[in-house]
């Protein structure tokens, strides 16, 4: 899961070569866990005791049915910078996210729309580009390209479903994230068999992700905690050569309530010499 900084370090890398360079449902799951704990501690038992691959599965059509939620990915890698939004994946051939993270030094917003890749600013930002507030990236630059990735590399049903399938699953145990009690699960897969079930990606795409993985090794540790209602809390990967001190992380929570993720206006768009400027 090293999306984030897929798309970080090939943003920084050719502005630089250019000159310059999940913990609850919709309605707050959290409280309600917290109201009645003994009945989501019976269910998350009731989950350890099932079979892993199943519980993965059960996930995913959960997920699906959610449909989008709030994101929130971090890493202990400075090189990685984390961030934090919405992301929406009813459609898996278009999800979309609209998250905030730290490129480079710089607060910027990321949007992407299926293959439609966007990066902009605040206010302030827009001050240094003629008022407006986005710029395209196109997908078949590499910095867009990677922004698509990133959104769908974020899709919990893509994940859920690719490690049901292909993952050597256990079970951890019996814990708490953010007070709400887990399932957590484990599958240790190839990178290569993760990448190649990426079926929304294009081969191009699929060869750039494989090529990013294996920096962390060609066996990847992919941890997921569900709930009681079996909805995915939080995601966790790390490859065999960086090891866990590494891993990347995404939360989910608000699941099915977050609004739709739409299109910069076209009159909000600056030109692609403006990348320099968002970055200078």
């Amino acid at each position: 899961m090293r999306a984030v900084r897929l798309a970080a370090t090939v943003a920084t890398t050719a502005l630089l070569l250019a000159g310059a360079t999940a913990c609850g449902s919709k309605g707050g799951s959290d409280s309600k866990a917290a109201g009645d704990s003994k009945g989501a501690a019976d269910s998350v038992a009731a989950g350890l005791s099932a079979d892993p691959k199943a519980a993965l599965a059960a996930s995913a059509l959960v997920m699906q049915k959610a449909g989008n939620g709030k994101v929130a990915m971090t890493s202990p890698d400075p090189s990685s910078p984390g961030g934090s939004g919405t992301a929406d994946w009813k459609d898996p051939g278009k999800v979309a996210v609209d998250v905030s993270s730290d490129m480079g030094g710089k607060k910027l917003k990321i949007r992407v729309i299926g293959a439609d890749a966007y990066v902009g600013g605040d206010d302030a930002t827009a001050a240094t580009l003629q008022g407006k507030h986005w710029v395209k990236v196109p997908a078949s630059e590499e910095m867009g390209g990677a922004f698509v990735v990133m959104g769908q590399m974020v899709n919990p049903v893509a994940q859920l479903t690719i490690a049901a399938a292909s993952g050597k699953l256990s079970k951890v145990g019996e814990e708490s994230v953010d007070g709400v009690q887990t399932t957590h699960l484990r599958a240790v897969e190839e990178t290569a068999t993760l990448v190649a079930g990426m079926t929304s990606l294009t081969a191009e795409q699929r060869q750039s992700v494989q090529k990013t993985l294996e920096q962390d090794g060609k066996t990847l540790t992919i941890d997921f905690w569900l709930n009681g209602k079996q909805e995915l809390v939080k995601y966790q990967e790390f490859g065999d050569t960086n090891g866990e001190s590494k891993a990347v992380t995404i939360k989910y929570s608000d699941l099915g309530s977050a609004t739709k993720v739409e299109a910069p206006a076209a009159g909000d768009l600056g030109t692609q010499a403006d990348l320099l400027k968002l970055f200078g």
